[in-house]
């Protein structure tokens, strides 16, 4: 991710309430509230080797992902959504996330 220093101060930078995943989420989506353009370089090749933590620590990676995806919600989708739609989102996420521990900590 490439990003001007100026534009990241601007925007505040990463928002310190996610600790694993959708912080990248919330920091383009708030560089586009800023007037920026977010493009994706889909023809870049990138090889991502699986993080240490997912390995040494599956379900906090977990726990977090989730965590973070209903930040994410929640700060830029909820107050927008009716009551049903934000209950359907949290039951989404926290309904797959025995699953996805159990997953994680199966492998």
């Amino acid at each position: 991710m490439l990003m001007p220093r100026a534009l990241f101060a601007r925007i505040g930078g990463f928002d310190p309430g996610y600790r694993l995943h959708a912080e990248d989420l919330d920091l383009c989506r708030r560089a586009r509230e800023a007037g920026a353009v977010v493009a994706v370089a889909n023809r870049v090749r990138v090889l991502h080797v699986r993080g240490v933590s997912s390995r040494s620590r599956p379900l906090f990676v977990e726990w977090h992902k989730h965590r973070g995806l209903w930040r994410y919600f929640s700060k830029f989708e909820a107050g927008r959504r009716g009551v049903w739609t934000r209950l359907g989102v949290f039951a989404a996420i926290w309904l797959r996330f025995p699953i996805a521990a159990a997953r994680a900590w199966l492998r």
